[in-house]
């Protein structure tokens, strides 16, 4: 840092010069711990934090933990391990310090394309079947045939992974009742959409992989591809049912 104003020019321009140069040199550390999404900690990946030009790499050891140093500034924040889905996080970083982050989740890439739910230790494929339609002269009533998956509990993470399609987010959950319904459409007197529709919290994880999150009660549901309209007449989906 230049500390006077008062000095001949060719004094300041040696200031400048020496405190690039530190500055260059002048690194921080950010420490953490790689995780999968069951919670156990991700050996062996490779952690990437490039800022300013530069590149520094590190590696998690056994328990997941990571330690890399930066370069203040804008910096990108890799994680890379073969068979699970990259993870990139940008900071803004304008000092050298010691830096700890919360657990980074890395995501395990599903054997193939469909929704899985994710278990204590594994995935859970959800099965994949249809549905139809049944038109009278006042409704058409959409039923989905088929077995569903079973998973217990109440607050239920489901990964969805397309390989046919970047666009993870077109599904529509209906809960399906005891006839196996999930509702139907009316015409008479008025036409109704009387589907029983349900939430869930999507999040982003990759273009082609993303983070559904439940909070329901026991009984079976439908992941629709798209949605039930009027003009369905059958199609696909994926069926599950939740017990306590």
């Amino acid at each position: 840092m230049v500390r006077k104003l008062s000095v001949f020019v060719i004094t300041v321009m040696c200031i400048v010069v020496v405190s690039t140069s530190v500055r260059a040199f002048d690194t921080g550390t950010i420490k953490g711990r790689v995780i999968d999404g069951f919670g156990k900690p991700i050996p062996s990946a490779t952690i990437t934090v490039a800022s300013n030009g530069s590149k520094m790499n590190a590696t998690s050891d056994t328990n997941g933990v990571f330690s890399i140093g930066y370069s203040p500034g804008n910096i990108k924040l890799s994680f890379l391990r073969d068979g699970y889905v990259p993870v990139y996080i940008p900071l803004s970083l304008d000092e050298s310090t010691d830096l700890s982050v919360d657990d980074i989740t890395v995501w395990k890439i599903p054997p193939k394309g469909g929704l899985f739910i994710v278990g204590e230790g594994e995935y859970i494929e959800i099965n994949r079947v249809e549905y139809y339609a049944e038109s009278g002269s006042k409704e058409r009533r959409f039923y989905v045939k088929g077995n569903p998956t079973v998973a217990k509990g109440k607050n239920i993470r489901i990964i969805d992974f397309q390989t046919d399609n970047p666009l993870v987010v077109g599904k529509t959950l209906y809960s399906v009742d005891a006839k196996g319904s999930v509702g139907s459409i009316t015409f008479y007197p008025t036409q109704k959409y009387v589907l029983n529709t349900e939430e869930d919290t999507f999040s982003k994880i990759a273009d082609n992989v993303g983070l559904r999150k439940l909070n329901l009660p026991p009984g079976r549901y439908f992941y629709c591809t798209g949605e039930i309209t009027i003009r369905s007449k059958n199609g696909f989906g994926f069926f599950f049912e939740i017990t306590s």
